[in-house]
């Protein structure tokens, strides 16, 4: 247990207990120093209940690539929501889960987005699907990116400090899937 109460309200900030969660180095401006890179984060990711051949395959091909390309160090907390909250608290730099089938349910998006959205964080699918189910990838994903917020329905997830940790460790899980 860890005795720790999170809280958000959209305009009004997000909270652990009673204390306001301050937006983390998401922006480079001349006060703050630069977005965390994905080898210096450290990165969580859940595997869920997926367990065919082809699903173990993606998740574990997932970590691999991050594991080749760097980070500071990996966990896996076993809770999304409690993933989202220690990304805005800064106890982790980014969180995915969906390369296969292992993706989470809106009870564990909804209670994480605000407080992680209030904190300055960035949440996106991981992987944008078109309405015929087909993957969108580069342009068109960014584009659908900034006209939407995060569909709670989604089946996939990435929450981050800041976009470009969001970004670069997209395309480094993604390689190769």
């Amino acid at each position: 247990m860890t005795n720790e109460l999170y809280l958000g309200l959209r305009g009004y900030g997000s909270y652990r207990n009673g204390k306001r969660i301050l937006p983390r180095n998401n922006k480079t401006t001349a006060d703050t120093k630069p977005p965390t890179p994905l080898s210096s984060a450290v990165v969580n990711y859940e595997f869920g209940y997926a367990r065919s051949q082809q699903s173990i395959n993606r998740m574990v091909t997932a970590v691999r690539n991050i594991l080749q390309h760097g980070c500071r160090t990996t966990r896996t907390i076993g809770s999304g929501v409690l993933d989202i909250c220690y990304v805005a608290t800064g106890r982790l730099d980014v969180v995915y889960a969906g390369v296969a089938d292992e993706g989470w349910k809106p009870w564990d998006y909804c209670a994480g987005y605000i407080i992680a959205k209030e904190a300055g964080c960035v949440m996106e699918a991981l992987i944008q699907k078109k309405k015929n189910n087909k993957d969108v990838t580069g342009e068109q994903q960014q584009q659908q990116q900034q006209q939407q917020e995060f569909d709670l329905y989604s089946e996939s997830i990435i929450c981050a400090t800041s976009k470009e940790l969001c970004d670069e460790t997209r395309k480094v899980v993604l390689k190769d899937l």
